[in-house]
């Protein structure tokens, strides 16, 4: 076994957010509340800059928008079984859930009829989870902190008034900081099995007891990188309708970081240093490929007060088969398999217009998990298909400044967690077995923005 505490957590840096896997789709109130159908083709405001820069030439006058997002997420774990070489393990899961604002600002410029720049600064991918310290899986995660900051600058070009063109560069950060418990009760008594001196002093008969054990170590990773992208769009308007094709590129990271491990002082340096075990402090890197998505979008403004919308996107999860870490010591990789699919997001939507100052707004989603077993699934991370139900509103406070709000709730399918320990030299080595049962999981999001055109 090299480093699993390591490799788990690095590999649980997907952690959750209000999309699938940790992606977070909020981006803007007023797209939130038609469950981002249409995205790619609406262009109503500077939000455009990333879900579509074509839709830059839209725009009239200069635009400016600050808004956000307040993300309550619940994961509910019902621990059906846990249980280690030596015994059972702990409790249940309690809610893993922790709320985020997840801010956003965006600007366009016309510079002619034809020639438009833009600029968004927004957080992709990111959230937390949080378990209580003497849950079952608690070997598997505690908490998982994950942010990230896209910093994207857009040009567009309308080549005539049936087609336009938008391309951007993409430049991103990502931080995260995971922790998990050790369990040194099981790692004493293997010691002990493989006659490491001072193994007998500090296994079960040595004040380390199961279920809830007190003298767990601890293990907490950071890790931060940065990469850059591109992002760019075709938006065509064909009568009434209109249609968009968004891209967005693969952000491919090197992240560098830090493993620290705790343990109780009765613990032997022997142990920790051991080959099988090499709990020590250490650097160590890795490299993942964040996907690329495609979305195709349509918008049909009626001749009534009503405008339709629907979007389908694909995000491209394959590129992350599989995680590898290289530690500065100089020991093997640690390869962790997470096996993900491509996902794809279905959304539709309507716009009603009140009157020229209210417009009020509707969606529905089917969002796709590209997790697809619960041997893969994390408890970082319960991930399972997501429905969604949007509801928002718009409303013109003044000549120049607009008000958007948005709520939407989303319903995840139940899922479950099966994890085994394989023993010496697999990938979950030394933390057990753990079922554990998701059921009712949800997120609520509340989304408001204010914007301003000149």
């Amino acid at each position: 076994m090299r480093r699993p505490v390591l490799a788990l957590a690095l590999a649980a840096a997907s952690a959750p957010a209000s999309a699938a896997f940790f992606q977070i789709a909020e981006q803007s109130a007023s797209g939130m509340g038609n469950a981002f159908a249409g995205g790619a083709a609406i262009a109503e405001d500077a939000s455009t800059v990333w879900y579509n820069p074509a839709g830059m030439t839209r725009l009239k006058g200069v635009q400016f928008i600050v808004g956000g997002s307040y993300i309550r997420p619940s994961f509910s774990a019902d621990v059906k079984s846990a249980s280690s070489a030596i015994g059972p393990i702990g409790g249940g899961g309690g809610d893993a859930g922790v709320p985020a604002f997840v801010p956003e600002v965006y600007a366009t410029l016309p510079v002619s009829s034809r020639l438009a720049f833009g600029a968004a600064v927004n957080a992709p991918y990111g959230l937390v989870t949080d378990y209580p310290g003497a849950w079952a899986g608690r070997y598997y995660a505690l908490r998982s902190d994950i942010k990230t900051v896209n910093v994207n600058l857009a040009a567009a070009f309308k080549f005539h008034d049936a087609l336009s063109l938008g391309v951007g560069a993409n430049h991103q950060n990502l931080d995260a900081e995971l922790t998990q418990a050790v369990d040194f009760a099981t790692l004493c008594t293997a010691g002990f099995i493989l006659g490491i001196p001072g193994a007998a002093a500090c296994g079960q008969n040595g004040g380390f007891t199961q279920p809830g054990n007190p003298n767990d170590g601890s293990a907490k990773i950071k890790a931060k990188g940065d990469t850059w992208g591109y992002n760019a769009g075709i938006l065509s308007q064909l009568g009434a309708t209109r249609v968009g094709l968004a891209y967005r590129s693969q952000m491919k990271y090197k992240l560098d970081g830090s493993f620290d491990i705790s343990a109780p002082a009765n613990v032997p340096p022997a142990l920790l240093t051991n080959t099988n075990f090499r709990l020590v402090d250490s650097g160590a890197s890795t490299q993942i490929t964040l996907p690329s998505t495609l979305s195709l979008s349509a918008v049909l403004e009626t001749k009534g007060p009503w405008t339709l919308m629907a979007d389908v996107t694909r995000t491209n999860w394959h590129v992350l088969p599989e995680l590898r870490i290289k530690f500065d010591s100089g020991q093997g990789d640690q390869v962790v398999a997470l096996n993900l699919k491509d996902a794809y997001r279905y959304s539709v939507g309507a716009t009603y217009r009140v009157n020229d100052a209210w417009v009020l707004r509707t969606g529905l989603a089917l969002d796709r998990s590209p997790v697809t077993s619960s041997a893969d699934r994390t408890p970082r991370l319960p991930d399972s298909d997501r429905r969604w139900l949007s509801l928002g509103a718009g409303v013109r406070a003044s000549q120049s400044v607009y008000l958007d709000f948005a709520y939407t709730y989303i319903r995840l399918a139940d899922s479950s967690v099966q994890k085994t320990d394989g023993g010496v030299g697999t990938e979950n080595a030394f933390r057990g077995n753990l079922s554990a049962d998701y059921r009712g999981s949800a997120v609520q999001i509340f989304g408001a923005q204010m914007r301003l055109a000149f």
